[in-house]
């Protein structure tokens, strides 16, 4: 039987908030996406095992797998914030809980999806690449845990994206405490919040839209 994700799941409140996101954000998201996470690479969103059996395009055990490296990397990679209203601010009411490390507490957003991308050897052959994917509640977008947000579809398959290669090539560290001041400094999660409405790489269409 399939395991589904586990359920666990901002700058300023309101309408000041909203208007000081937007000012860091600008109209160069993809720009800006592209100068932190590098050139974008293709690669596949799901939320469940069975999505992606169903695809076609890989194996139970892969399928299985990037949702294992998910859940046990989500530890230590989901973004991290210092009070349960910072983070209901980036990822939506009532999708952010409580965790505790070395004596802190804080708060992470629900994992809701896994990635697959591919990665070439030195020998000409390919292995994959497979990592946490959370939900952004001010756009409905996917995003990694280091903030680059997975762009557009690829003919008509709705599972395929585009993100920074770096993102998918850079390993996992741990993710330091977010504060509203940090959080406002880098225009909220994903730093530029209206790159996924002003187009990006591929027209900003989220999972499963």
């Amino acid at each position: 039987m399939t395991t589904p994700l586990r359920r666990k799941r901002s700058v300023a409140a309101g309408l000041t908030a909203a208007g000081a996101v937007a000012m860091l954000s600008g109209c160069d998201g993809a720009d800006d996406q592209t100068a932190k996470f590098g050139p974008p690479t293709e690669v596949a969103a799901f939320q469940t095992v069975q999505q992606c059996v169903d695809s076609g395009e890989y194996d139970r055990d892969t399928c299985t797998a990037a949702q294992q490296k998910a859940f046990n990397e989500d530890q230590k990679a989901a973004p991290r914030y210092d009070s349960q209203k910072l983070c209901e601010e980036q990822f939506g009411a009532a999708q952010c809980f409580q965790r505790s490390e070395g004596g802190q507490s804080f708060f992470t957003p629900l994992l809701t999806g896994f990635l697959i991308g591919q990665l070439l050897n030195g020998g000409g052959g390919s292995r994959y690449s497979y990592g946490g994917l959370y939900r952004s509640g001010r756009d409905n977008g996917w995003y990694t845990p280091s903030g680059a947000y997975l762009s557009g579809g690829n003919g008509g398959r709705n599972y395929r994206y585009q993100v920074g290669s770096r993102a998918i090539t850079t390993p996992v560290t741990t993710q330091r405490i977010q504060t509203r001041s940090s959080v406002v400094s880098r225009g909220g999660f994903g730093g530029r919040v209206s790159a996924r409405s002003s187009g990006g790489w591929g027209g900003g269409r989220s999972f499963g839209g």
